[in-house]
């Protein structure tokens, strides 16, 4: 269970993507984000992400690694090819069971699903700063 703390809101809002294909999921993690002060803005699909981030200031994304189009590290690799996100700190979360290959293909951080709710906060907030 977060603490009050945990649940502080950042310094200053912070926009972050959200991207999985898991509707609920999303939805779940879009409203623990929101109440803690974070505007979320999601996406069920790479394309769709990548839309939403050539056309707002992002100061992260969350990427599902296992997305049904391009996949997280794809969608990655796009954001990383145009010059005005090729800084967006990106966090990958996954069901996959190998985090240690997740970080050797995408040096960000990997959250192992199912994670807690302050385990993605904490390591948000390190990646927003």
């Amino acid at each position: 269970m977060p603490t009050p703390s945990d649940l502080a809101a950042p310094p200053s809002p912070r926009r972050v993507l959200l991207v999985d294909d898991d509707a609920p999921l999303r939805e779940a993690v879009e409203r623990g984000l929101a109440k803690a002060g974070f505007h979320v803005t999601a996406a069920g699909s790479g394309a769709e992400a990548l839309e939403v981030a050539r056309t707002l200031r992002l100061d992260a994304a969350i990427i599902d690694v296992m997305l049904p189009d391009a996949g997280g590290l794809g969608l990655a690799r796009e954001l990383r090819r145009d010059p005005r996100l090729a800084s967006l700190p990106v966090l990958f979360i996954t069901a996959l069971s190998l985090p240690v290959v997740m970080q050797a293909l995408a040096p960000a951080p990997v959250l192992l699903k199912p994670f807690t709710y302050r385990q993605l906060l904490g390591v948000l907030r390190q990646v927003v700063g």
